[in-house]
C-alpha cells in the first residue's frame, strides 16, 4: 500500500509537537481531519467493506431496497400503527427535507469545502454519485435528523436508528467522498433539525387528539411503542 501523503497539508505529529500551546488552529485540525480520512479510506480498506459500503452509502437509490423492502417494512408499519404511521411520516419527511435543503443550499456554499477527490493525491474513489462541496454532509445530515425524529418517537429503536445513521455516514469517509469533520458536522446539524421538529409534531398532533379524538386515538396514535410491546403516553416523550 501507498505511503499516505496529504496535498498542502502539514505533518501532524510534527505540529503537535512543535506547539507548547493546547489550543488548535485551522490548518490543525484540517490536517487531523485530513489523516483520519486517509486512515478509513485507505487503510482500512478490504473486500468485505469494498462490497458492502459503496452499497449503504447510497442505499436509497438502491432499487431492491426502494422497490421490496421499504414497501414490506411500510405495510407492516401501518398495519399496527394505522393513522399513527401518517403523522410520523409527515414529520420525518419535513424534517429530512428542512435539513438537507439548509445544508445543500445554506451551509455547504457558506463553508464551499472541495470534496477529497478534488484535494487528495492518496485516495480510494468508491463510488460516482457525488457533487457540489463537501462540509458539511448531506448524508449524515438527513440521516441523523432521521435518526433524531423516529428515535423520539419510537425510544425503543433509538439504537437502530442511530446504528443505521451512522454506517452511512462512514461510509462517506471510506468510499472517499468526505472528511470525517464533514460527517460530524453533518450529524450535529441533523440532530438539530430532528429534536426541533419531533418538539413541532408533538404539539400538533395533541391539538389533532382534542379535536378530534376518535381520529387520534383510532391508530394508537397518542402512544409510542416499546420492544416488549408496552405502551407509554406521548405526554411523556413530549417532555424529553
Amino acid at each position: 500500500m501507498s505511503p499516505v501523503k496529504f496535498k498542502d497539508s502539514i505533518d501532524l505529529k510534527q505540529s503537535l509537537d512543535d506547539r507548547a500551546s493546547p489550543v488548535w488552529e485551522v490548518d490543525e485540525m484540517q490536517s487531523l481531519d485530513q489523516y483520519l480520512f486517509v486512515l478509513i479510506n485507505t487503510h482500512m480498506g478490504n473486500d468485505f467493506f469494498d462490497a458492502i459500503m459503496p452499497i449503504l452509502t447510497d442505499l436509497h437509490k438502491q432499487e431492491i431496497f426502494m422497490k421490496y423492502i421499504v414497501p414490506v417494512l411500510l405495510a407492516v408499519w401501518i398495519y399496527r400503527r394505522r393513522w399513527h404511521v401518517v403523522s410520523v411520516l409527515i414529520g420525518a419527511i419535513l424534517c429530512v427535507a428542512l435539513a438537507d435543503n439548509v445544508t445543500y443550499r445554506v451551509l455547504k456554499p457558506t463553508f464551499e469545502r472541495p470534496r477529497p477527490p478534488a484535494v487528495e493525491k492518496v485516495i480510494e474513489i468508491r463510488t460516482d454519485r457525488y457533487a457540489g462541496y463537501s462540509f458539511p454532509s448531506n448524508h449524515a445530515a438527513n440521516n441523523f435528523a432521521g435518526a433524531t425524529f423516529l428515535s423520539y418517537c419510537y425510544p425503543a429503536f433509538t439504537p437502530l436508528f442511530y446504528a443505521v445513521a451512522s454506517l452511512i455516514a462512514f461510509s462517506r469517509v471510506y468510499v472517499g467522498v468526505h472528511y470525517p469533520a464533514d460527517i460530524l458536522a453533518g450529524g450535529l446539524v441533523g440532530f438539530i433539525f430532528g429534536l426541533f421538529f419531533f418538539k413541532i409534531w408533538v404539539i400538533i398532533w395533541l391539538r389533532v387528539e382534542r379535536r378530534w379524538p376518535l381520529l387520534a386515538l383510532s391508530g394508537k396514535a397518542l402512544q409510542v411503542g416499546d420492544t416488549d410491546g408496552n405502551q407509554q403516553g406521548i405526554n411523556q416523550t413530549k417532555n424529553r
